[in-house]
């Protein structure tokens, strides 16, 4: 394909609805922090995990991105120039962006296990805050002085809304549903039975409950230590793969039949076969998760939370 003015004019504008694109996802996911105290769906959740490393810096998404955005534009603009390729462009535009989701194989396992880990330092803590004569609301709000990183904002969330006036039972509900483990439910059993009984003993079963967290988080890390080999694999497999696409595509004569109609629709097909086979590996890596007992749908009761978290 001859490059003309129009051509690189279609390039800009393409690139031009892909800012506008970024634009609008930013302008979805909020510029500004919120203050107010609310339960963000699950959706939310994961975009704002996507786009945002820290929640309290707004624009911490753009530092983060916007090398990767410019590698894209450049990676897309270049291939489309040098190949002819506007769809070989689009790829490339697709797997800079991508690389991050291609190349880190390691799931959610270890932030769940280290959530999990520092749910065992919070609950040992708690254990030895709460003594005779304290209540586990005033437990709760003195263990945000050591409360563990990887739950910090969870835990600051569950002592804004027992300040706030929602009912304990629906409170600890809600920091279940956030972290979204079975083990944290024991926790959370635990803790709601403590606020209906107010029985004595609350910290020697905390404590106990601890060394059972323990011993799971340990059995976690040894599944995890086994998958961690098919995922280097697979990552391996995936550079090799790249590397191969950036080679061929420069090989001249090779790859000739790709300048017709034809041959984009057969790569654009095997790009999308390509993320296919990459999403059903990653599939069937993924354990499922012991089943939770506290689920959402068991909530009942209308306290001043009931309507915010719905």
């Amino acid at each position: 394909m001859t490059l003309t003015l129009n051509s690189l004019l279609a390039a800009l504008a393409g690139l031009a609805t892909v800012g506008g694109l970024v634009l609008a996802a930013a302008g979805g996911v909020g510029w500004a922090p919120s203050q107010t105290i609310r339960r963000r769906s699950r959706l939310e959740r994961k975009i704002r995990a996507a786009f945002i490393r820290d929640t309290r810096t707004p624009t911490a998404w753009w530092a983060r991105g916007q090398s990767l955005l410019a590698g894209a534009a450049a990676a897309g603009l270049g291939m489309w120039l040098v190949t002819g390729w506007l769809t070989g462009g689009l790829i490339a535009v697709a797997v800079v962006l991508g690389l991050p989701w291609l190349l880190n194989t390691s799931g959610s396992g270890k932030r769940q296990i280290a959530k999990l880990e520092a749910v065992e330092e919070w609950v040992r803590r708690l254990s030895d805050i709460h003594t005779v004569g304290v209540s586990l609301e005033a437990s709760v709000q003195r263990s945000l002085e050591t409360v563990p990183k990887p739950i910090r904002a969870d835990v600051q969330l569950l002592a804004s809304r027992l300040s706030a006036g929602w009912t304990p039972q629906d409170a600890y509900r809600s920091f279940a549903d956030e972290l979204n483990d079975s083990m944290v439910d024991e926790v959370v059993a635990l803790l709601i039975l403590h606020v209906e009984d107010r029985g004595a003993g609350l910290s020697r079963a905390l404590r106990e409950l601890a060394e059972a967290l323990q011993h799971e988080v340990l059995s976690r890390r040894e599944v995890e230590a086994d998958r961690q080999k098919p995922r280097t694999n697979d990552r391996w497999v995936t550079i090799f793969c790249i590397g191969i696409f950036g080679v061929t595509a420069f090989s001249g004569s090779y790859v000739e039949p790709y300048n017709t109609f034809m041959g984009h629709v057969v790569l654009a097909f095997v790009a999308v076969a390509f993320v296919l086979v990459k999403i059903w590996m990653r599939r069937m890596a993924i354990i499922e998760p012991a089943p939770r007992f506290l689920s959402p749908a068991d909530r009942s009761g209308g306290g001043p939370g009931a309507e915010e978290a719905s």
